[in-house]
């Protein structure tokens, strides 16, 4: 069973994040049996993301709406999600590394999104450490899209990926660490 991880600190750091240009979606679950974690248990966690993706979505259109009624007809998306579509790839070691690398790929896309962002090295060391993705508390990480141009199938089962195929690229990861019995799921697609 998953809870909710989320608190005051982690809804700021969310917001400071989004202000500030960052362009990804997470949320972070406690484990609250003794059990390990399965392949259900990463999906569980990406269910939560995307309802609350779409929750935080239906309330940005909610408040566009109040500002300009004009836009209460226009045809928003709709999101889709068919995670019985989705095939995950358990990361090695040395990718789960990788992630947390300086200057790593991970790092430059919470840097430098499609659009100008303010945030730093240090916001992205803190991000890390709110998803409990410690590479030395030896995590467990799925990667649910892989990379879109050498894999294109393996998004297809949401198309909150598809302004990322367009160049900026798309990420969808969960991450188990069993040190502090969390499991984190991240997600990101943008466009210019």
């Amino acid at each position: 069973m998953l809870e909710g991880l989320d608190n005051d600190s982690t809804e700021d750091a969310r917001r400071r994040w989004q202000h500030a240009g960052g362009v990804f979606d997470f949320v972070c679950l406690r484990l609250v049996d003794g059990a390990t974690p399965d392949e259900v248990a990463h999906r569980q966690a990406l269910v939560r993301l995307f309802e609350e993706h779409d929750r935080a979505t239906q309330q940005y259109r909610a408040n566009v709406v109040a500002q300009h009624p004009q836009y209460a007809s226009y045809p928003w998306p709709v999101l889709e999600v068919n995670l019985a579509d989705a095939s995950p790839r358990r990361l090695s070691q040395s990718e789960v590394l990788g992630l947390a690398e300086p200057g790593g790929a991970l790092e430059q896309a919470f840097l430098d999104p499609p659009y100008r962002t303010t945030l730093h090295a240090g916001d992205f060391q803190a991000w890390l450490a709110m998803l409990h993705l410690l590479p030395n508390d030896d995590v467990e990480v799925f990667d649910w899209v892989g990379n879109a141009d050498e894999e294109p199938a393996r998004s297809t089962w949401s198309n909150y990926f598809d302004e990322g195929k367009e160049w900026w690229g798309i990420w969808c990861l969960t991450v188990y660490n069993p040190r502090h019995r969390t499991l984190c799921a991240l997600a990101a697609s943008a466009t210019d």
